[in-house]
């Protein structure tokens, strides 16, 4: 993180002064989103309007992983490193690879002035022809477009959607925030489930008290 974006970690209103940087209800449900919670650019872009609940202010984010696997004609797994397998000692030009995909889930609180936002946003959208399924119908390159010209507009160059998890997550944890709770609502850790040792209203209450106190300087 630059000095520069570092500086603005002090500034309590960084997303709002985003999201008054236009009109577009789209693009300010999109800087409010990426800007109050940790939800990767990735995961932003894939979510639908039915993973948010309004009535329990949460937002269920769906991870996709793939992977290949590599197994020697012999059985023996191996990875991409290898190019004699070490149990039958063939050379490996005819292994078996696999892929196969992992859906992981995790459930984030989601300030009621961002779900305002997006319901500001739908709302809007209906005027227009797009009866798709995705509530940002858009690229990843697109979303990071968005948040570096928002940035500009109010003359913070070098801005882009990890930058705002990365002074959300520094401003929290100097909060106090869990670091376990931190790490599971960036998507780090606890992907298949919530953690063991948190519930969802523990998360939630965790969530909403360090955004009251987030207003004031460290």
């Amino acid at each position: 993180m630059t000095s520069e974006l570092f500086g603005w970690y002090h500034d309590p209103e960084l997303p709002e002064k985003l999201i008054e940087a236009d009109e577009n209800p789209r693009n300010r449900a999109l800087a409010s989103l990426m800007a109050n919670t940790f939800v990767h650019v990735s995961e932003a872009i894939h979510i639908k309007p039915g993973d948010i609940d309004y009535k329990k202010e949460a937002l269920s984010i769906i991870n996709l992983r793939g992977h290949i696997r590599i197994r020697c004609p012999c059985g023996k797994k191996l990875t991409q490193k290898y190019l004699f397998c070490p149990t039958c000692g063939n050379k490996v030009v005819q292994a078996l690879r696999e892929n196969t995909e992992q859906r992981f889930l995790r459930i984030v609180p989601v300030h009621r002035d961002t779900l305002n936002l997006v319901q500001e946003y739908l709302e809007w959208r209906r005027r227009y022809p797009y009866r798709g399924e995705l509530l940002f119908p858009f690229t990843r390159q697109r979303a990071w477009q968005i948040v570096e010209k928002l940035g500009r507009r109010i003359g913070l160059k070098g801005l882009h959607p990890e930058s705002l998890r990365q002074l959300l997550a520094a401003k929290w944890i100097n909060k106090g925030l869990d670091v376990k709770m931190l790490r599971f609502l960036m998507g780090y850790v606890g992907m298949a489930a919530q953690p063991s040792n948190f519930s969802f209203e523990q998360i939630k209450a965790e969530y909403q008290k360090l955004w009251e106190t987030g207003q004031d300087e460290p």
